[in-house]
């Protein structure tokens, strides 16, 4: 880890957490702030963006080098959406042949994240009573 790469990922995160934030503007503009579809429409399009970026540098197409991978894999789409990343982990155990941790993973981020949700806001209630 050089000074190179942790620059490469601060700078992609910034441009990830804009663009995350002008889609989802964008989406609540068009379509209105009941169900969360900027989020479902960036986690989904950062899903397809990091699987395209995983093969490209798997296959070193493009000039993928292993410092524009982190710039795009962790730091822009890190920033735009963490989703991917949980997306890739799930689909890599599946291609490891590990299926049966893949589906406790996958299972237990969602229901843990949605429960640790929950449970900082239950946190945060009794705190400021």
């Amino acid at each position: 880890m050089g000074l190179k790469a942790i620059l490469a990922v601060a700078l992609g995160g910034g441009v990830g957490s804009a663009l995350r934030y002008v889609v989802n503007f964008l989406v609540v503009a068009r379509f209105g702030p009941g169900f969360p579809l900027g989020t479902l429409l960036i986690n989904i399009t950062g899903s397809l963006l990091i699987g395209v970026v995983a093969e490209l540098a798997a296959t070193s197409s493009l000039g993928m080098t292993p410092l524009l991978r982190l710039f795009l894999a962790v730091g822009v789409l890190g920033g735009y959406t963490t989703f991917s990343t949980f997306a890739l982990d799930t689909v890599t155990l599946v291609g490891d042949r590990a299926l049966g941790i893949a589906t406790m993973y996958a299972l237990g981020s969602v229901a843990l994240g949605i429960l640790a949700a929950f449970a900082g806001q239950v946190l945060v209630r009794f705190a400021i009573r």
